[in-house]
């Protein structure tokens, strides 16, 4: 290893290790996931990158094809952190999906929601408000 060699992490997310436990209903092998997928960053860490990564998993445990979602994390000293935000079975996964940002949407979806109104309250504030002036419009 050279002295400016960045040495890649992963850090699996709370989102991700959901992803795998709702999917079959099994504990996620961190160990094994997070040294295969080190080792594949560190194979592709030659070339352009950037900040978004999607691979291909074979999961042993489960005998699934998987497909693992990263993002590019904090840079700590020699240490660059890579996010496991999602997983999902490479069946499901399609370009179109990808294109279309509904993988996206799903990656920054938390499981934790920071919004603190109810939206099915909104809505239907919203949609008695639209049903007010509808009825004032038709009355005049």
């Amino acid at each position: 290893m050279t002295a400016d060699e960045v040495i890649n992490k992963i850090v699996i997310t709370d989102e991700a290790r959901f992803d795998y436990e709702s999917l079959f209903g099994l504990p996620i092998p961190r160990a094994d996931m997070k040294g295969e997928c080190e080792k594949y960053i560190d194979n592709i860490s030659g070339q352009n990158i950037g900040y978004y990564i999607r691979a291909k998993y074979y999961d042993e445990t489960t005998d699934e094809m998987l497909m693992l979602f990263f993002y590019k994390g904090k840079t700590i000293s020699r240490m660059q952190m890579w996010e496991l935000a999602g997983i999902c079975r490479a069946d499901d996964w399609s370009e179109e999906m990808e294109e279309d940002g509904i993988i996206r949407h799903w990656l920054k979806s938390s499981l934790t929601p920071k919004e603190e109104t109810d939206w099915v309250w909104d809505l239907r504030v919203r949609e008695k408000q639209r049903q007010k002036e509808v009825e004032e419009w038709l009355n005049d």
